[in-house]
């Protein structure tokens, strides 16, 4: 008796995954989540002057290890290290942002850029289900560099609209508003995931998401073997993607419904 019910509750839900998938499909033909990224602390992080952590990119602790004793014992979280590899290493690569001081003889890189942890395969997928925007306050030269990038890796991944503030200027002290693109996107059907909320004033908040900063001290802990971060970064994309996936085939077809909830549970979390 108990295994026809294991069986009958596999068939449901097997069943009903595979029709949320269909949905899912139909809508990302027929009526797509918009879905506007921020570059900046929320899919990446730059960093000028290029930092000198080769050494931490490749080594172990080991030099840290010898500093343990019997009267300063082993941190939980070096423990981790010492059991574990370290954690795989950041997409990143170089460019000039000309935002900060640059060698314009030689044009030699002056800013370090890397992607967060799942990041680029939380594009892709958002892009199987909806459509892909970046909503940037960064300037077009350094935004074009990042789109290069992301172009030529191994997701191949393509924006739609690419929104900027040698466009938008007004971004940088108002926030970005999503009635910019005109007409073109309904409201009721665009999201924006942004680390800054701010940036959510002109929708009155009704469209953002707010993200978890991916800051340098994030990145340095990542590329000091922190399995711990790098598991938190991929967690946070891995939420971005499941809103952006529900925000798809939530059946009212309003994702500031989506945000709404989601808002509530920061706010609980947070309190």
């Amino acid at each position: 008796m108990a295994s026809h019910i294991v069986v009958h509750a596999r068939r449901f839900v097997l069943g009903g995954a595979s029709g949320l998938l269909a949905f899912a499909s139909y809508k990302s033909q027929s009526d797509p989540v918009h879905i506007f990224w921020d570059l900046d602390h929320t899919i990446l992080c730059s960093i000028s002057p290029i930092p000198d952590n080769q050494d931490s990119e490749g080594n172990s602790d080991i030099p840290k290890q010898n500093n343990n004793s019997s009267k300063c014992p082993v941190a939980p979280s070096n423990l981790v290290s010492l059991l574990l590899p370290p954690p795989p290493k950041l997409h990143h690569f170089d460019q000039i942002d000309d935002d900060f001081p640059c060698d314009d003889k030689t044009l030699a890189p002056n800013t370090r850029t890397y992607f967060r942890p799942g990041a680029l395969l939380a594009l892709k997928l958002c892009n199987m289900f909806g459509t892909i925007h970046v909503y940037t306050a960064a300037q077009e030269t350094y935004t074009n560099n990042i789109l290069n990038e992301l172009k030529n890796s191994y997701y191949r991944i393509v924006f739609q609209e690419v929104l900027h503030r040698d466009q938008f200027p007004l971004i940088v002290s108002e926030g970005k508003d999503l009635n910019v693109v005109g007409d073109r996107y309904n409201l009721h059907r665009s999201i924006l995931f942004d680390d800054r909320t701010s940036n959510f004033r002109p929708q009155n908040y009704e469209n953002g998401i707010a993200v978890v900063p991916f800051a340098p001290e994030r990145v340095q802990k990542i590329l000091d073997g922190s399995w711990i971060v790098y598991l938190e970064e991929l967690m946070e994309m891995s939420r971005l993607v499941s809103v952006a996936f529900w925000s798809s085939t939530h059946l009212s077809g309003d994702v500031r419904r989506v945000v709404a909830w989601v808002r509530r549970g920061w706010k609980d979390s947070t309190e």
